[in-house]
């Protein structure tokens, strides 16, 4: 859950108390930098990352919906990311954090895999 991910990044033996990692507290109050996405999306793109120029035009709005499940633009996130999650990740009201981008990325870790078209000979080294 969104709270575990918050507690344990905050407080790893909280959860795990023979846990080595450290904590990052933080990451709940240092706000996102992000209003040079588009430049940086820009930059994944011309070293081969896949992102169209629609994504990048629409990467701002979509990271502000994303953290707000209040916000106007829900709608047009999940009309181009069909099943991406809209909710406030570290349940802070506010500006989107480091936290919430961390958690919202461990949240869709192996979500988007499709596992009947994976075929896994194919990877094999």
């Amino acid at each position: 859950s969104d709270e575990w991910h918050m507690t344990h990044l905050i407080d790893p033996r909280a959860l795990v108390p023979e846990s080595v990692m450290p904590g990052y507290p933080f990451l709940a109050t240092t706000a996102l930098k992000y209003k040079d996405i588009e430049d940086h999306l820009t930059a994944n793109k011309m070293v081969g990352v896949p992102y169209d120029e629609a994504m990048i035009a629409a990467a701002r709005a979509d990271l502000e919906a994303q953290v707000d499940p209040d916000s106007d633009g829900v709608e047009a996130l999940q009309q181009r990311y069909p099943g991406a999650q809209a909710r406030n990740f570290d349940a802070q009201p506010g500006v989107p954090t480091e936290m919430d981008a961390l958690i919202a990325y461990l949240q869709v870790l192996g979500t988007m895999v499709d596992f009947k078209a994976y075929k896994a000979e194919d990877n094999y080294r």
